[in-house]
């Protein structure tokens, strides 16, 4: 399996990991690198949200409005706000950019564009329209927190600070700005800074536990898990059973080694729990707890036991089968998969895990099928990644180009980048191979020369549309990364010979 055992990733927002933004991953020439998953920021950044108007009833009543009438501009609004509310950004972005090229160039529809770019991992776009937002409503809390998280995001704090700074200035009684602040002073690493902001967010509200909750994560942060666990307890006397609370408690127990205790706590958050896809991914996470703590045999009872109680829910039989897989019991992990998928057959993590085992097992063909399924109903960069693999095994170029542009445009890799170059050389798309590898070069310059076959295909689409200096520079750099003397050592040499003879076609000059 190519995953590793990440039965986290079940995690539904309510019990959610209370990782502070982190502010290390550079966004770079390519957009930067999000994380594949959808795992909510502490930020509070809310993604905007729905009307008190059921979403199964604003979506029909909205897409049928929008058939009558493609640019009723209340319509698009209201249903790109719906779609961010139930989770598809990806439906909800070609209708903010519609509106954006309607003229709709309002602070709500960059909020909506914004929310729905960084939902896709398209970090520079959601900055750029929250950035648009901020000018035209510079105050609006928000958008303020959203802006500021982004920026942590890519690495400038800086630039997050003063956001942090002016959402502080402008809505002093409203406790989101003060946790926003207190969240730019976490990730800076100045805890003391951060935790006054915290408490001035619970002051403001002391209904809210989300304040405590950060502060308890400062404490996490500097490994002083006693003070966390005791700001964890401040927030459970005012709410016990708010599941985030009580989930985060358990996890601080089972930081400090604490099984039974953590246990225990576990447990009473499946009790707090309210749908049976939370106390399934509570349950998940317990039996990840014993996971780490090498109690094998525990963990396996804890997800037989949550698939016994709630057999309705896939991402338990999905969860199982990953635990099954990092075991090294494959067969039994794909029965779980595949039941995942009886249950629900959109199930993302037991697609992906069906699609890598047919890949392992090199069933191109049935690994395609999932992939493709995958892409329809979750599609990830990963997923679109994977699939780009699959059609170059089977030497489908054109499939391979489409799914790794999808993947590119998703999370700006480049890896899927030199994918889309590879399949337009294998295509004899040279001109294009020539133009996208000139990107590669000049925004990871070491990519090229760490992966010798894309030089080579570099070397052969510049020797193709006559830049001649260019494939000679890349012949060259292969040249470095090849052992002398071979067969394939003096062909590159033969063909850096041949390109440096002068053209036959060329003019003479004419004695003066």
């Amino acid at each position: 399996m190519k995953r590793t055992l990440l039965v986290a990733s079940f995690i539904t927002a309510v019990v959610a990991a209370f990782a502070l933004p982190g502010g290390s991953a550079s966004a770079g020439l390519f957009g930067g690198k999000p994380a594949p998953t959808a795992t909510p920021s502490a930020a509070p950044a809310p993604i905007p949200t729905a009307t008190p108007e059921p979403p199964g009833i604003a979506i029909p009543r909205l897409q049928e409005k929008l058939k009558a009438n493609p640019n009723d501009r209340d319509a698009l609004v209201g249903l790109a706000q719906q779609y961010l509310a139930v989770g598809h950004p990806e439906l909800s972005l070609p209708l903010t950019q519609k509106l954006l090229q309607l003229g709709e160039k309002t602070a709500q529809v960059y909020y909506f564009d914004g929310s729905a770019q960084a939902a896709l991992g398209r970090v520079p776009q959601a900055i750029a329209d929250l950035e648009s937002a901020s000018n035209l409503e510079p105050t609006n809390i928000g958008v303020l927190s959203t802006l500021a998280d982004l920026y942590l995001k890519t690495n400038r704090p800086k630039d997050a600070e003063r956001i942090a700074n002016r959402a502080v200035t402008f809505n002093k009684t409203d406790p989101r700005a003060f946790t926003t602040l207190g969240i730019v002073d976490a990730t800076e690493k100045k805890y003391d800074e951060a935790r006054a902001q915290f408490e001035a967010a619970f002051k403001l509200d002391p209904k809210d536990v989300t304040p405590l909750l950060q502060e308890a994560q400062t404490y996490a942060n500097q490994k002083a898990l006693s003070s966390a666990v005791a700001a964890v307890d401040r927030a459970r006397a005012i709410d016990p059973r708010n599941v985030q609370v009580l989930v985060f408690r358990a996890d601080l127990l089972a930081q400090q080694n604490d099984i039974p205790k953590a246990a225990a706590a576990f447990d009473d958050a499946i009790a707090a729990a309210t749908t049976d896809d939370d106390k399934v991914a509570i349950s998940i996470r317990k039996a990840a707890m014993y996971v780490a703590a090498k109690q094998n045999a525990q963990a396996d009872q804890t997800f037989q036991a949550a698939i016994a109680a709630y057999p309705k829910v896939a991402s338990g039989y999905t969860a199982y089968g990953e635990y099954l897989a990092g075991q090294h019991q494959t067969p039994k992990a794909q029965q779980e998969f595949l039941q995942a998928l009886q249950v629900n057959k959109d199930e993302p993590g037991a697609l992906l895990d069906m699609a890598e085992i047919k890949l392992s097992s090199h069933q191109t063909t049935d690994a395609i099928g999932y992939l493709k399924h995958l892409g329809d109903v979750a599609p990830t960069a990963q997923a679109f990644a994977l699939l780009g693999q699959a059609y170059i095994a089977t030497h489908n170029y054109g499939s391979a180009r489409d799914a790794c542009s999808k993947s590119f445009q998703i999370q700006r890799a480049p890896e899927t980048l030199g994918c889309v170059a590879g399949s337009d050389y294998s295509l004899k798309n040279y001109k294009e191979a020539a133009q996208i590898f000139d990107v590669l070069d000049a925004n990871v310059k070491a990519y090229l020369d760490q992966n010798p076959q894309l030089l080579y295909m570099a070397g052969v689409s510049y020797t193709q549309v006559n830049q001649k200096s260019k494939a000679i520079g890349a012949y060259k750099r292969l040249l470095k990364v090849m052992k002398p003397g071979t067969k394939e050592y003096k062909n590159i040499q033969a063909s850096i010979n041949s390109l440096s003879k002068p053209s036959p076609h060329a003019s003479k000059k004419k004695p003066g």
